[in-house]
Parts: C-alpha cells; structure tokens; sequence
C-alpha cells in the first residue's frame, strides 16, 4: 500500500480516521494499548510516521476517539431522550435500548476493547469515561421510571431494571455476529428483536378483566399500590 502524508479532502480524511480506529481496535485488542506504537498504526493503514499526525496526536486520542463514540454519545443520547416532552415514556426507553444494542452490534470488537482498556486509559480520560457512564445509568433509570409512572411497566426497581437493560445490551458484544442462527441478522435486526425481548419481562401486561381471578386481581392492585408509592417518593 502507498503511503500518503496528506489530507486531500474531506472524505478522505474520514475514510482513513475509520481505518485507523479499525486498526487500533485490532492491534490494541492483540498487543494491548501500551504495546502498539504509532508506527504499527500508520503502516496498518499506508501512513508515514509524520503522516499518521494529520490524523491524530498520539493514541491517548484514538483512545478519546473510541470512547467518545460509544460512551458519551449512549450518554447523550439517553439524556435527550430522557428529558423529552413528546411521545410516551415506554417509546423512549424503546428506543434508547434499541439505539445502545445496534451502536455495540455495529462495533462489537471495539466495544470489548473499551471494556477491556479501561485499566490503560490516562486518568483524563478515565474519568470522562466513568462521568459517562453513570450519566448513561441514570438517564435510562430516569427513562425506566417515567415508564413506571405512566403505567406501561411493572413497578420494579427502576434502577435494578435499567441494570438489567445495560447488561442485555452490553453482551451483544461477546456473542453477535457468532450465533448460528444470529448471524445474519444485521445490526438494525438485531436491536430491534433484542430490545422487544428484553422489554418484554418489564413492560406492564395488564388484563383487568378479572379473568385470571383473584390472586391476579390483587396482583394488579400491588402494583399500582408500588407504583403509587414511587411517585410519592419521588414527588
């Protein structure tokens, strides 16, 4: 591959910046951050040694780059969701799940790499990442909540629940695309399964019709008494 040392347009500065975060995500995950240099990276993708700093300053900022793609980003997203006024709760919260489960389907080798890395993170860094993280925690705890509040869910824990949601979401990236019969499903398909079942357990099934009896009946009445209870602790 030749090599280049200048950025010529706007595109191809963002074709080589997906390049070389492909390149770290694999020679990270191989030689960890501490044993790849910059050299290794700018020849993974037809660079000079000067080249590679038209793209970037070092890997302390591939590293940013990584992180700021999935972490503040899941962040952000949760919290615009979160704090919109327009739609029900339970659609929001749909499609947050739906949004962090398609991001690690996209990327899910990079994924376990910031999992894997968090040791290696300059402390700058690190704290921004773990910032990230609890702002992620409880924007969808608020998204879980709201849910609660409006009826469309069970009363659970809201914040056990949005654990749960994290963890689904999470593991995408240690068995998609592998699973016999996963495999073919894109990113977009598989979010979007993921997210039905992994709401299916907390969304609020209710038939009050009294058909499933008394004990469902004072089922139902537990829960709107939880529910109850939430929103007077909350208020």
């Amino acid at each position: 591959m030749s090599k280049t040392t200048k950025i010529k347009t706007p595109a191809r500065y963002e074709l080589v910046m997906n390049q070389l975060m492909e390149a770290a995500e694999r020679l990270f995950a191989q030689k960890g951050v501490a044993g790849t240099s910059l050299q290794e990276l700018a020849e993974a993708v037809g660079l000079t040694r000067t080249g590679i700093y038209h793209y970037v300053k070092g890997k302390d900022e591939m590293l940013e780059t990584l992180v700021k793609g999935f972490t503040l980003e899941t962040a952000r997203d949760l919290e615009r969701l979160a704090g919109a006024e327009s739609g029900t709760a339970i659609d929001r919260l749909r499609e947050g799940v739906t949004n962090m489960a398609c991001k690690v389907a996209q990327h899910p080798q990079r994924f376990r790499l910031l999992l894997t890395s968090e040791g290696a993170f300059p402390e700058a860094l690190a704290k921004q990442y773990r910032t990230a993280r609890k702002r992620t925690l409880t924007a969808l705890t608020d998204l879980v909540a709201q849910s609660i509040r409006e009826g469309s869910c069970r009363a659970v824990n809201d914040e056990m629940a949005a654990f749960s949601l994290l963890g689904v979401c999470n593991w995408v990236a240690f068995w998609y695309p592998h699973g016999e019969k996963t495999s073919d499903l894109t990113p977009e398909q598989l979010s979007s399964q993921l997210t039905a079942v992994a709401l299916e357990g907390l969304i609020a099934g209710r038939d009050a019709s009294g058909a499933g009896g008394i004990a469902q009946m004072i089922g139902l009445l537990r829960e709107d008494i939880d529910r109850l209870e939430g929103m007077i602790v909350t208020d």
